[in-house]
C-alpha cells in the first residue's frame, strides 16, 4: 500500500521495520513485471506496520478463489474435489512453517494463533524471538507463513477436520524432497551466458593450394579416363 511520495506501508512486515530500496530492486524478479511508468532509480522507503488482518487480505488478493457455479473449486473457478487422505507438504510449505516450529503436528488453532502473533509483533520483538535468524527471515516470516496458510485453507480447502492429514516434512526415506522443476529452473538461471563460438577461417594460401590440388586431380582423372577409352577403341585392343 503506497502513500504520497515514495513511502510504502507493508502490513506483513514487522511493526517498526524500515528499509530503503529502489524500484529496480523491487521488480528484480522474473515473476514480476514492472509497469511502464516505473522509474528504476526511484528510492522507496518501506515501513512495516504489523497488521495480521491487513496482511491476510493482501495475500488473498494474489489469488482468485471465486467459484461461481462451479463448486467446489480451488483456484480461478476450476473444479477441485474435496481433499481426502494423507498429504505431504515439503519445500516452501515445510520451511515457512518450520521457522515458527509448526511442523510437528500442531493443531490448526495453534498454527493460526502463532502466525497471528508473529504478524502482530514489532521488529524488536521478532529479533528477540529469533536471535540467530537472518534479517530476511525475520522480515518475511509473517508474509511467508500467511501465504502458505492462505494456500492450504482457501486454495486447497483444508479445514479443522482435514488439517491433521497434512504432514510437513523435509525428507522422505532420508532423502530431501523439493520441487524438481523449480530446482532445475533455478540451476538454469545460474548458467552463465556464453557468446557463440567464432567461425575459424582458413588462411588464404591454404584455400588456394587446396583448389589447385583439386583441379590437378580432376585433370589427371579426366586424362586417365580418356586414355582408357581410346585404348578400348583401338584395333589391337579388340584382337586381344
Amino acid at each position: 500500500q503506497a502513500s504520497s511520495g515514495a513511502q510504502i506501508s507493508h502490513p506483513c512486515y514487522p511493526r517498526g521495520y524500515r528499509e530503503n530500496l529502489t524500484v529496480a530492486e523491487l521488480y528484480d524478479s522474473p515473476c514480476v513485471r514492472a509497469p511502464s511508468s516505473a522509474s528504476p532509480g526511484l528510492v522507496l522507503t518501506v515501513t512495516g506496520t504489523g497488521e495480521p488482518a491487513a496482511c491476510g487480505t493482501a495475500v488473498q488478493r494474489l489469488f482468485n478463489f471465486s467459484c461461481g457455479a462451479q463448486r467446489p473449486c480451488g483456484f480461478n473457478g476450476v473444479y477441485q474435489p474435496p481433499v481426502r487422505g494423507q498429504f505431504f507438504a515439503f519445500s516452501g510449505f515445510y520451511h515457512s512453517l518450520h521457522f515458527l516450529n509448526l511442523t510437528e503436528g500442531q493443531s490448526l488453532s495453534l498454527v493460526n494463533a502463532t502466525i497471528r502473533e508473529i504478524c502482530n509483533s514489532s521488529w524488536t520483538q521478532v529479533q528477540e524471538l529469533f536471535p540467530t535468524a537472518s534479517r530476511t527471515q525475520l522480515r518475511d516470516a509473517c508474509t511467508a507463513s500467511s501465504y502458505i496458510l492462505t494456500l492450504l485453507l482457501q486454495g486447497y480447502k483444508f479445514n479443522y477436520t482435514t488439517w491433521p492429514n497434512i504432514h510437513f516434512v523435509q525428507q522422505v526415506a532420508d532423502v530431501d524432497v523439493g520441487w524438481t522443476l523449480g530446482y532445475m529452473l533455478n540451476l538454469t538461471n545460474m548458467i552463465p551466458s556464453e557468446p557463440p563460438a567464432a567461425v575459424t577461417e582458413l588462411p588464404r594460401g591454404i584455400w588456394i593450394a587446396a583448389s589447385v590440388l583439386l583441379a590437378i586431380m580432376l585433370i589427371l582423372t579426366f586424362c586417365l579416363l580418356t586414355a582408357t577409352c581410346c585404348q578400348r577403341n583401338s584395333p589391337g585392343y579388340e584382337q586381344l
